[in-house]
């Protein structure tokens, strides 16, 4: 009986010690968005936690192992979102109806993660501080574009294969395609339309409308002409 209750007393320090590491590091993103890595000290984490300067030396050792981590952290979430956005694709995806369809749908999932305010804080924390932090642009590239990237150019040779689209270079169109999708939610969310404007939501009907249009758009581009579709039919036949 006293081995159990020394078992779960064990247990229960490690639940409440990995309780209190989550803690800090949520606020050392929150304080690291908002000021900066050189303008952060480790106190300013500690209060916004709230825990003691110690603690937080206890957990992480110094500014630099903690700044890291809550970067690692936050992209790895990062990487989990755009894979559910992006590994996606219909059962069956035929004529050009069901390729606008899935790409918008896309679009909205990926818009979903880019412009998110978490996203948004971490892309701007990155590239302010990669140049004191080179690792920073690294970590990005290996964690998350470099398996999402792929995913995305995969399906959109397979909407090119069942003829649903006409794409030559689906590495090139998935660019095209990202450029307009997160370039429109990057402009209203952040810079404000035109910035002449204030920032739309994320879920407002302006920030759709301007969605919809940017795929239909790349659609457009990529739809299959009149011979191209013949050719492919019978060829099929």
């Amino acid at each position: 009986m006293a081995t159990d209750e020394a078992g779960a007393s064990v247990a229960a320090l490690g639940r409440g010690r990995l309780a209190k590491r989550e803690a800090i590091m949520r606020a050392a993103f929150d304080v690291f968005a908002r000021q900066g890595y050189a303008a952060t000290s480790l106190d300013d984490i500690a209060s916004a936690t709230p825990v003691s300067r110690q603690t937080v030396y206890n957990h992480f050792g110094d500014k630099e192992k903690l700044f890291l981590a809550v970067v690692d952290e936050q992209i790895s979430a990062n990487l989990d979102a755009l894979r559910d956005a992006t590994n996606t694709f219909p059962a069956r995806v035929d004529t050009l109806e069901d390729a606008a369809a899935y790409l918008l749908d896309l679009a909205r999932r990926i818009t979903a993660v880019f412009a998110s305010p978490t996203t948004a804080s971490l892309r701007l924390l990155i590239q302010t501080e990669a140049p004191r932090h080179p690792r920073l642009l690294a970590l990005w590239r290996s964690r998350v574009t470099a398996p999402v990237w792929p995913a995305l150019i995969g399906s959109l040779a397979r909407l090119a294969h069942a003829g649903a689209l006409t794409i030559d270079d689906p590495a090139r169109a998935a660019g095209q395609y990202l450029t307009l999708v997160t370039g429109v939610s990057w402009q209203m969310t952040e810079l404000g339309t035109f910035a002449l404007t204030a920032p739309a939501d994320l879920d407002s009907p302006e920030l759709d409308t301007a969605i919809r249009a940017n795929v239909a758009f790349f659609v457009r581009a990529h739809t299959p002409t009149v011979t191209q579709a013949h050719t492919d039919t019978s060829a099929c036949g």
